[in-house]
């Protein structure tokens, strides 16, 4: 296809969603108001596959243990493209009721935007004979780092050609920097329990637990330095006269290496062995899921951050910049309003990216994935995972930036329906970087995790007797 032909399909294609953009911004205000936490986004779910299979999109769910998951497929043959959309809250985080969850994490826009670019693409490719399928991940559960995790494992994203995703944020780019692995494990520790007066008779798990923790703190020294450990003592006892039976430690491990991720998983276990072994308790070993490091593609990120320079970033108005300075909670810094040059982690040379996690590292394992595209919908200074962030979430500044997001990933896959030699190489850097990395995809699924069983019992071996031949 002649450039000029998809360049004017993409301005066809902007067209078309910001004619839509009443219904897309009504649509995050519903999720937003929603605010479902990790598993429980059934309505949010609900809303956005509903509106796809309106759209002729055949929708299915064929995971009965990630019900809020949804798969939603249009088109035919390839290049097949897939969209990530996430839609879950977080606990707490509501900026209306105190204590309640809200989008702190602005995933009501996220999955919002996937739908307004999965619904134009449907209408040019129909309204100008584009061969190829769109893919829509309804994907939940992404603050636990779960749900693409799970999603992965059952083979879903195996059909794709390259996947999309971006996330709100504080600047306007498309990065192809990485994020780290994780190991997600829960610790539990079990005792006997006694009076406080008596102690002797009791076996404290909340000892354990605490030399647990030690184990942890002297095992930092002789980790590399862009590995991470992060826990909390999610529970230790009930009151101080009573020993604790039962005490449980939350960890986080992440590691830029896969295999140094998992070395120091393990090490991490043999300090909850150690404590156990010294406290005479016995434990528990439980990870809830881990997932991989992000793999960018910088040919993908290019592909977005073209499309992003065409799309332009957002413009605020005097109201929104005056909700800026009396909505938010405090001063934070500028409003970004330009478009940041694309870096990240080059082929073959040290990783660069990020501490924390994804669930999209997983899928950047099986497909080509973009790396870290961002729209800016806060100000310079404002954290994810924060109330004022929920607030911009659901504010025209929030909803500008989605539109933006939304044109863009449209534009991008445009590019990849009409040039497969964008594909080509997306594939080549792929196999790449997997080969550099001498690393085979394998997903941490929850498991128990289990060691063989630790004599406690002392073993004697005589010594040889002493020469008595009195040299």
């Amino acid at each position: 296809m002649e450039s000029e032909d998809i360049a004017r399909i993409k301005e066809k294609a902007q067209k078309m969603i910001e004619k839509d953009s009443q219904r897309l911004i009504s649509t995050s205000k519903a999720i937003w108001n929603y605010a479902e936490p990790a598993l429980t986004e059934q309505k949010s779910s609900n809303l956005l596959s509903s509106i796809l299979a309106d759209e002729e999109f055949k929708v299915e769910r064929t995971l009965k243990d990630l019900p809020t998951a949804f798969v939603a497929s249009w088109g035919d043959g390839r290049p097949v493209i897939g969209l990530l959309a996430e839609y879950d809250a977080l606990p707490g985080l509501s900026s209306t009721e105190v204590g309640k969850p809200g989008h702190g994490c602005g995933h009501n826009l996220l999955g919002t935007a996937c739908l307004g670019a999965a619904v134009t693409l449907k209408k040019v490719m129909q309204g100008n004979s584009i061969n190829g399928t769109i893919k829509v991940f309804g994907c939940p559960s992404e603050e636990t780092l779960y749900g693409k995790v799970v999603m992965a494992a059952a083979g879903l994203f195996n059909e794709l050609d390259a996947a999309f995703q971006w996330h709100p944020g504080t600047e306007n780019s498309s990065n192809y920097d990485s994020l780290n692995a994780l190991d997600n494990k829960v610790y539990r520790f079990f005792g006997k329990t006694a009076h406080g007066s008596t102690a002797w008779e009791g076996r404290s798990a909340l000892d354990a637990a605490q030399l647990f923790t030690l184990g942890i703190e002297f095992s930092r020294e002789h980790m590399e330095e862009k590995d991470r450990i992060h826990y909390i003592i999610s529970k230790g006892g009930t009151l101080p006269n009573i020993v604790p039976d039962h005490s449980e430690v939350h960890v986080f491990i992440r590691s830029p290496d896969m295999g140094r991720l998992l070395r120091l998983s393990s090490k991490i276990d043999m300090c909850a062995v150690g404590a156990c072994l010294a406290t005479e308790t016995s434990y528990e070993i439980e990870r809830n899921i881990g997932c991989h490091l992000l793999l960018p593609n910088k040919t993908l990120s290019l592909t977005v951050s073209k499309n992003l320079e065409l799309v332009g970033p957002p413009k605020l108005s005097k109201d929104e910049k005056k909700f800026l300075d009396e909505k938010l909670s405090q001063k934070y810094g500028e409003f970004s309003e330009e478009i940041l040059a694309p870096t990240g982690w080059e082929v073959g040379e040290e990783w660069r990216g990020r501490a924390i996690s994804t669930d999209v590292g997983d899928v950047s394992w099986i497909v080509p994935t973009n790396g870290m595209f961002k729209v800016s919908i806060a100000p310079q200074g404002v954290p994810y995972h924060h109330v004022d962030l929920t607030t911009l979430a659901n504010s025209s500044i929030g909803h500008k930036g989605m539109i933006i997001a939304a044109k863009t990933l449209a534009c991008s896959t445009i590019d990849l329906l009409t040039n497969p030699v964008i594909l080509k190489e997306a594939w080549r850097e792929f196999n790449k970087r997997r080969e550099l990395l001498k690393w085979d995809y394998n997903p941490m699924l929850p498991a128990k995790v289990e060691y063989p069983e630790y004599e406690r019992k002392a073993k004697l071996t005589p010594k040889k007797p002493l020469s008595t031949s009195g040299k």
